[in-house]
């Protein structure tokens, strides 16, 4: 695998950093997954991308997997971002891959992580097949949830992320802006192979929050539920990457 450093624009001039990831295996043209990272992570998202390439790139796909405005590498500020300005990232991530001369534009891929699946499903990208880890439908209940004594949708939410190593601070245009967004219609213009793996023991995005999402999208249309595990898919991991590199092996 070769790996380097990558960075594009998104419409507000802010440098969005990632990384490619290329097979061993020297082609022409690539299958190419883009990997989506959730809510105030990084490109890395724990190590689960990092890992994710490695099985991806070694089933022969062309990877990219990118912070968003706001996040790890990237410029911007994420206190005053929204589903619809990372929506927008995505355009332009999406813009910045199909281009690359080593991407088969035909080919391309999205694997999202927890937030990511909302952005992905907003973002109705011209894309050939989808899976979606930690999903969910109810944003505004999802993220009330998450941010607990922190929600303040009037003022400044405040959460403590893992990923920065400090406290997230939302402003009140995020709870504004997601109400706009109806996960479970969106989801029905989605007419590419989707397949949602969801953790068992998902606190953060229950099981049932997937399964609104997953009665409504099209066929064809997958559903792997990891039994005992959380948000995080640990210590399935690697019993999800297999998962995901076989969907994309048969349906990119």
């Amino acid at each position: 695998m070769i790996e380097k450093k990558v960075t594009t624009k998104n419409k507000y001039g802010e440098i969005l950093v990632g990384i490619e990831s290329t097979p061993d295996e020297l082609k022409d043209k690539y299958p190419t997954v883009i990997l989506v990272h959730g809510f105030a992570d990084n490109k890395h998202e724990h190590g689960m991308f990092d890992e994710l390439t490695n099985v991806l790139c070694q089933s022969g796909f062309l990877v990219y997997r990118f912070d968003f405005s706001g996040c790890g590498e990237s410029q911007g500020d994420y206190a005053i971002t929204s589903l619809t300005k990372l929506r927008e990232d995505l355009h332009s991530i999406f813009d910045f891959v199909k281009q690359k001369s080593s991407v088969d534009e035909n080919r391309i891929g999205i694997h999202a992580q927890s937030f990511g699946t909302s952005v992905t499903i907003a973002a109705q990208l011209p894309i050939k097949s989808i899976v979606l880890t930690g999903s969910f439908t109810d944003i505004q209940r999802v993220f009330k949830r998450h941010f607990g004594n922190g929600y303040d949708p009037q003022g400044i939410s405040k959460r403590h992320s893992e990923s920065q190593k400090q406290y997230v601070s939302i402003e009140p245009q995020f709870w504004i802006d997601i109400k706009s967004y109806k996960l479970q219609e969106l989801v029905k213009k989605i007419h590419c192979p989707i397949l949602f793996i969801q953790g068992e023991k998902d606190e953060t995005c229950p099981v049932a929050e997937m399964e609104m999402l997953f009665e409504a999208a099209n066929e064809p249309k997958g559903k792997v539920i990891l039994e005992g595990v959380g948000h995080g898919l640990e210590p399935k991991r690697e019993e999800m990457y297999k998962i995901a590199a076989n969907w994309f092996m048969k349906t990119l």
